[in-house]
């Protein structure tokens, strides 16, 4: 029995300007690919003593600030988006909800506000994302084009690098966009080894699907993060693709640094390349 098709888009909803940036680029993907776009209100849980009556009032008066916020959107956008209210921010309440709304894709602003005195950073966002059988999408400007037109690729020794790869090919598909593959300068010959493996699988696949595609390779003295986001802004690019290890990093090594190209961050083994996504 083959599985349901993932086409909905989940846009944790804050009220802030940083959750309307996301809602653009959650927008632009859902009408380029014919998916839905959910607002997923996230609030503090207020413990196991609560009485459900109590926990029933505050998701029924969310939902009330929440569906006016739709209103607003379906006029402004042209998109009617599902709403949810949700009591708790674990991981396991964002890996139910993925699967009861059949999601394909997280779209996120640079923080989420829970309430006045708690709003996570990408750092706490990752504890609830890692490990999803989707990605997600970290925006924080507005989309600089149309559609993704120029996406960079960080391309690397790494097994798991083809994982990426795949979305890639799925990007390509709806875009008709240029892949700007760029790699690292290597001085270990067992690491180089393993580039020129995905290299050629890369050239194989890329070229197999008839899609445009160029490679570069990082100055020899330059860190290779710097490096990706000095070619993607120089290019003005739409998207960098990361595995969330490699998202991580760039985190660690530019824990100020402004996003102004948005970042899909990929998870290991994600579901949505077998079975669904953007088809």
């Amino acid at each position: 029995m083959s599985k349901k098709k993932k086409d909905v888009i989940i846009v944790p909803w804050d009220y802030t300007p940083q959750s309307d940036i996301a809602l653009m680029h959650a927008v632009q993907l859902a009408k380029e690919v014919n998916n839905k776009v959910m607002l997923a209100r996230f609030l503090e849980n207020p413990g196991f003593f609560t009485s459900k009556a109590k926990k029933e009032q505050l998701i029924t008066e969310e939902k009330v600030t929440l569906q006016a916020e739709g209103e607003r959107i379906l006029k402004e956008y042209g998109i009617n988006p599902f709403i949810t209210v949700e009591l708790g921010t674990s991981f396991s309440n964002f890996h139910r909800l993925v699967k009861e709304a059949n999601a394909n894709l997280f779209l996120l602003g640079k923080t989420y506000k829970v309430n006045d005195k708690v709003t996570y950073h990408p750092k706490e966002m990752i504890k609830r994302l890692r490990g999803l059988d989707i990605p997600f999408i970290m925006a924080q400007e507005k989309p600089a084009h149309n559609y993704y037109k120029e996406i960079v690729v960080p391309l690397d020794h790494d097994k798991n690098y083809k994982e990426t790869l795949h979305w890639v090919v799925y990007l390509s598909k709806y875009y008709n966009c240029n892949i700007n593959i760029i790699k690292p300068y290597l001085h270990d010959d067992y690491r180089k080894k393993d580039m020129a493996n995905n290299i050629y699988f890369t050239k194989k696949m890329l070229d197999k699907k008839n899609i445009i595609y160029g490679i570069k390779t990082a100055k020899k003295n330059k860190e290779f993060n710097d490096e990706i986001l000095s070619f993607a802004e120089n290019i003005d690019s739409d998207l960098i693709l990361m595995m969330v290890k490699k998202y991580r990093k760039h985190l660690s090594d530019h824990p100020d640094y402004e996003e102004k190209i948005p970042i899909m961050v990929i998870n290991r083994n994600t579901e949505i390349i077998k079975y669904g996504g953007f088809r």
